[in-house]
């Protein structure tokens, strides 16, 4: 089975990771029925919602930085110490793509901290009558999440050298402590602390595992963002970067209005416990899609070390096999976690939290055909080309019409409805036909 799923170190570990966040859901969401009300719960998932608005932050440099450094590290490698090894210039244009990302997320850290917690304080504001303190909780979770954002750029230097299998490992060990912490933090009846906790329990993983896998890749990044390094081949990020970066962005803003934005309009719209229930619902059908995502995301150093050789015909055939195999894994998990629901609706109270039944099975389908998209937009990104930007902006602005009109009048089902008709009607096919382009243009 490891051998026909294509699984190695990278995707182990990854696997892994996923496989702790399947087992570990059930206890997160005894603990969260057990210690939250109905209503706490909507506020929990909006939490997480608002939280998503990061994107408008990083703009998608993340993704960026790994595609740029795939291609400068088809002639590098790592030493004992976490030091890049190999041709001086690609080592230099490295060290200057991290340095130059450290300026950009310190400045989105900053920003991120004061204006996502007057946008919370303006969200919230007007909803005291539920009895929910909310305040604290939210300004420690909005600065978890900036101070993670000044750790990103390292680590996306890391994957996109190909070491996806450190980077996995460390996520998975994060997401193992920031469980244990939230489920403490839930025990013992600190509530909405609990968002906090976890993100702290990634950062803390995440700072102490690079300081020991790559200290030298701290100090040189660290040097490159305080200090002007004379390069004989410096990257030039208006010519190179930006013009991916911005498209980019497009793309992953035009993401939150896609998947985060049903909570917070069912929030607004029909209360906290609606809302509460399409956030433990998409908590877990976000998961379970992130399972299946594992295995192109492992393989995009490999795709753009291919690309780099134009070696097209090993690309398509990594590329063919990746994609089979993460959609029989989706498959699979798709048959388990509806019968899951199916137990949980029929014997336990637990089925209360979440959507009507046939109401989630339309989004695993609609799941499957994000897949799809994602799989496709994958493999176009990695050439260091965003072709997705007006595809993505149009299906934003579909769903987030949808997604407001619908849920308006016809609170979650109508925004389900929405969803699935606009992903097989128009983001499959139309992505699909540029994908199919995109490959006759760029390869030769």
């Amino acid at each position: 089975m490891i051998k026909y799923f294509g699984i190695n170190r990278a995707i182990g570990f990854a696997l892994v990771k996923r496989l702790w966040s399947v087992m570990a859901s059930p206890i997160t969401i005894l603990l969260i029925a057990s210690s939250l009300t109905k209503v706490e719960q909507g506020y929990y998932f909006t939490f997480a919602s608002l939280l998503a608005l990061q994107v408008f932050f990083e703009m998608g440099l993340a993704t960026v930085i790994s595609q740029f450094i795939s291609h400068e590290f088809a002639s590098l490698s790592w030493g004992q110490r976490g030091e890049i090894v190999g041709i001086e210039d690609n080592k230099n244009r490295v060290l200057n793509i991290l340095g130059n990302s450290l300026k950009w997320y310190s400045v989105c850290s900053v920003l991120l901290i004061v204006l996502l917690s007057v946008t919370g304080f303006i969200f919230f504001k007007d909803e005291a009558n539920y009895g929910v303190s909310w305040g604290l909780p939210w300004l420690l979770a909005v600065l978890g999440v900036s101070i993670n954002l000044l750790i990103v750029p390292f680590y996306a230097v890391i994957s996109g050298s190909g070491d996806v299998a450190s980077v996995n490992f460390r996520s998975l060990i994060g997401g193992i402590l920031g469980s244990l912490l939230g489920w403490g933090v839930l025990f013992l009846g600190g509530g909405l602390y609990a968002i906090p906790a976890v993100t702290f329990g990634n950062i803390i993983v995440a700072i102490i595992y690079l300081s020991k896998i790559k200290p030298l890749l701290i100090v040189e990044g660290i040097n490159f963002a305080l200090n002007k390094v004379a390069l004989k081949n410096p990257v030039s990020w208006r010519d190179e970067i930006w013009p991916m970066q911005w498209k980019i962005a497009v793309s992953w803003i035009s993401g939150y209005f896609i998947f985060q934005l049903f909570v917070p309009v069912l929030f607004k719209f029909h209360g906290p416990v609606v809302a509460g229930q399409m956030g433990m619902t998409l908590s877990v059908v976000n998961a379970l899609q992130v399972i299946c995502l594992i295995w192109p995301n492992s393989r995009m150093p490999e795709y753009g070390k291919f690309i780099a050789k134009n070696n097209w015909t090993d690309l398509d055939n990594l590329f063919r096999k990746t994609l089979k195999q993460s959609l029989e894994v989706c498959s699979l998990i798709i048959i388990a976690f509806l019968i899951l629901i199916l137990v949980l609706k029929n014997f336990s109270n637990l089925g209360d939290r979440f959507l009507p039944t046939w109401q989630i099975v339309l989004l695993l389908l609609s799941m499957i055909g994000q897949l799809l998209v994602t799989n496709w937009a994958m493999y176009m990104r990695a050439h260091k080309q965003e072709p997705m930007m007006s595809l993505s902006f149009i299906g934003a602005f579909l769903t987030g019409f949808s997604t407001l009109i619908f849920g308006y009048y016809f609170s979650s089902l109508g925004m389900i409805l929405g969803f699935v008709l606009i992903t097989f009607l128009y983001a499959i096919p139309t992505t699909y036909k540029l994908f199919k382009k995109f490959k006759l243009s760029n390869h030769y």
